[in-house]
C-alpha cells in the first residue's frame, strides 16, 4: 500500500504535533515519526477535523494516553480510504457526511457574511478610514448571527493549529466559571482550553473563548481566571474582535466585496485576535464591562486587580506575559481597576472549584 501523510498528536510528542507517515499493512494502520512507531489495530474514533473539517481525525487510547492523527486532504485521504478495513467504513462514512455539511455551512456562511458586510464595507473603502467610530458604525450593520459564524471559523482553525484539552477538571472549571458571566447573552459560548505554556487568552466573535493552559498555571485562585474570562467575554459582547478585523481590512475590503472573504477576513481576524491589538479605549471598556459582570455574578472583582498586578510584576522579570504584552499601561490599568473595585461592596461568593485539582490535571511539562 502507498505511504500517505498526516499529523500526529499524543504523549511524548510536541504540543503542535509531529508530521507522520502512514501505511496500511494487513488491515492495520502503521504510523511512523522520527522517534515513534505505532500500529492501530483497534477501531479508533473517526470524525471530520481540522480547518473546515477537510481532514479526517482519528483518535484512540493507548497505554501512554490519547493519540490523535489527522489525515491530510487530497491524495493522503485517497490512500487512507483505499486500504480502509470494513469495520472502519461506517465511521468514515459518518465523518465524510460531516465534512460535506461543514463545507456547505462554510459556503453559505461566507456568502451571508459578504452580503451583510458589502454595504458598510463599501462605505468604509470609499472613506478610506480606519477609526474606531467608523468600525463600530460598520459592525452595527452586521447581525449577531454573523459573529457566531466567524467564531465557528476561528474555533475550527484554532483546533487545527493547536493541541486542545477537551475534557477534565480544567475544562469543567472553565465552563463553570464562564457560564456565570454570560447570562442573557445572544451567543452560545464555547470554552476552549489549549495546551500551551503562554499566559494568554482571547475571545473570538460570537462567544468563542480560548484559554491557554499557562494562564491557569499562573493563577493562584479560580477567581483570577474568572476575572480574565470576564475581560474576554466583554470583548466578545462589545464586538471588539469584529470591529478590529473591519479596521484591519481597510482597502483590502474590496477583496471581500469581490467574494474573497476566505482569503482576507478569516486570517485577518485570527491575526488580530492573537496579536491583541485593541485600542486603549476598547481595553478600558472591556475592563469596565468585565468588572460589571464579575460583580453581577457575585465573584470578587478584586481578583482582576490581583491578577493584573501579578502580571505587571512579571513584566519586570523574565519577559512579558503574552496576555499582558499587547495590553496598554499595565500599572495604570491596575490602578484604575483598584479604584473601581473600591466602590463595590459584596458579599462575594467563593467559587466552589478545587483549584489544586484543576492545576494538577493540566498537561505537565518537563
Amino acid at each position: 500500500m502507498a505511504l500517505f501523510t498526516g499529523r500526529l498528536f499524543g504523549p511524548g510528542l510536541a504540543g503542535t504535533g509531529e508530521a507522520a507517515q502512514a501505511q496500511w499493512q494487513h488491515g492495520q494502520l502503521l504510523l511512523q515519526t522520527p522517534n515513534l512507531h505505532l500500529e492501530i489495530g483497534a477501531d479508533p474514533h473517526i470524525t471530520g477535523g481540522g480547518f473546515n473539517a477537510e481532514q479526517l481525525r482519528l483518535s484512540w487510547q493507548a497505554l501512554e494516553g490519547e493519540f490523535v492523527f489527522f489525515v491530510d486532504a487530497g491524495a493522503a485521504q485517497a490512500a487512507f480510504l483505499e486500504g480502509l478495513p470494513p469495520q472502519w467504513r461506517a465511521q468514515v462514512s459518518g465523518a465524510q457526511r460531516t465534512q460535506s455539511r461543514v463545507r456547505a455551512r462554510w459556503r453559505w456562511g461566507i456568502a451571508a457574511l459578504v452580503l451583510c458586510l458589502s454595504v458598510p464595507l463599501a462605505a468604509l473603502v470609499a472613506l478610506v478610514v480606519r477609526s474606531d467610530a467608523v468600525a463600530a458604525w460598520v459592525v452595527q450593520w452586521v447581525p449577531p448571527a454573523m459573529d457566531a459564524k466567524l467564531g465557528d471559523l476561528v474555533l475550527a482553525q484554532t483546533q487545527a493549529q493547536m493541541r486542545w484539552v477537551d475534557r477534565g477538571p480544567a475544562v469543567d472549571a472553565l465552563r463553570q466559571m464562564g457560564e456565570k458571566l454570560v447570562p442573557g447573552s445572544p451567543y452560545q459560548y464555547r470554552w476552549l482550553l489549549v495546551d500551551h505554556p503562554d499566559i494568554n487568552a482571547f475571545a473570538a466573535p460570537g462567544g468563542v473563548v480560548v484559554v491557554f493552559s499557562g494562564l491557569l498555571q499562573a493563577a493562584d485562585t479560580p477567581e483570577e481566571v474568572a476575572a480574565v474570562l470576564a475581560h474576554e467575554v466583554a470583548h466578545a459582547e462589545l464586538r471588539h474582535g469584529l470591529q478590529g478585523v473591519v479596521k484591519s481590512l481597510g482597502l483590502q475590503a474590496g477583496a471581500v466585496l469581490l467574494g474573497d472573504a476566505t482569503g482576507v477576513a478569516v486570517p485577518g481576524l485570527l491575526s488580530h485576535l492573537l496579536e491583541r491589538q485593541f485600542s486603549r479605549e476598547a481595553e478600558r471598556a472591556a475592563d469596565a464591562e468585565g468588572l460589571r459582570r464579575l460583580v453581577a455574578a457575585g465573584i470578587d472583582p478584586g481578583a482582576m486587580v490581583v491578577f493584573m498586578q501579578k502580571l505587571a510584576a512579571k513584566e519586570k522579570g523574565v519577559g512579558v506575559p503574552q496576555w499582558l504584552s499587547t495590553h496598554p499601561a499595565p500599572e495604570d490599568r491596575a490602578a484604575w481597576l483598584q479604584a473601581q473595585v473600591a466602590t463595590q461592596r459584596g458579599p462575594w461568593q467563593p467559587l466552589a472549584i478545587d483549584w489544586a485539582n484543576v492545576k494538577k490535571s493540566l498537561p505537565q511539562r518537563p
